[in-house]
């Protein structure tokens, strides 16, 4: 998801999510409904002698919640695109900042990468001071293009659209 803010004339941000079908609180729901289900099958038949479903139930519970705690935590991701006094800032993390790169606005150049297959997702690079970021990874193809755009009008950014066989890679 991109959501592009704007703070004064000055301080304009992007900020780059990936995106959630459910928070942790619907996703609590979900388990405790799923929960209920399971029990409800797992209990009578525990009741009728067959006690040793009881810990697969537990298993099968545990293992809803964490793959879905584990997936959220890792969809908590964030990427922060803000241009302020003449300065792009770019910070990543997850609760937190955890990587920030600040570079003058003159020396970013944003290149698009559009890819050989028709659907594919073009690539977001950034490009300053002789390296290479990767924006947006994690976004889907409308994104993406929502993403360049934003780059090129929101922030004003000088923005290259680039075929793939124009990239040498070594």
């Amino acid at each position: 998801m991109v959501a592009i803010y704007t703070q004064t004339n000055r301080v304009r941000r992007v900020v780059l999510t990936p995106n959630q079908s459910l928070h942790w609180e619907d996703n609590l729901w979900v388990v405790l409904a799923v929960s209920v289900v399971i029990l409800l099958v797992a209990l009578p038949i525990a009741l009728q002698g067959g006690w040793v479903v009881l810990p697969f139930a537990v298993i099968q519970i545990l293992a809803l919640t964490t793959s879905l705690y584990l997936t959220l935590r890792k969809l908590n991701y964030r990427e922060v695109i803000t241009l302020q006094n003449g300065q792009i800032l770019l910070q990543r993390g997850r609760n937190h900042v955890e990587t920030s790169w600040v570079f003058p606005e003159s020396s970013v150049k944003v290149l698009v990468e559009e890819q050989d297959r028709p659907m594919s997702s073009p690539d977001i690079d950034l490009v300053a001071e002789g390296h290479c970021y990767h924006l947006g990874e994690f976004l889907n193809r409308a994104d993406r293009f929502i993403l360049a755009h934003a780059l090129k009008n929101q922030l004003n950014l000088r923005v290259t659209n680039l075929s793939s066989f124009h990239r040498v890679n070594f």
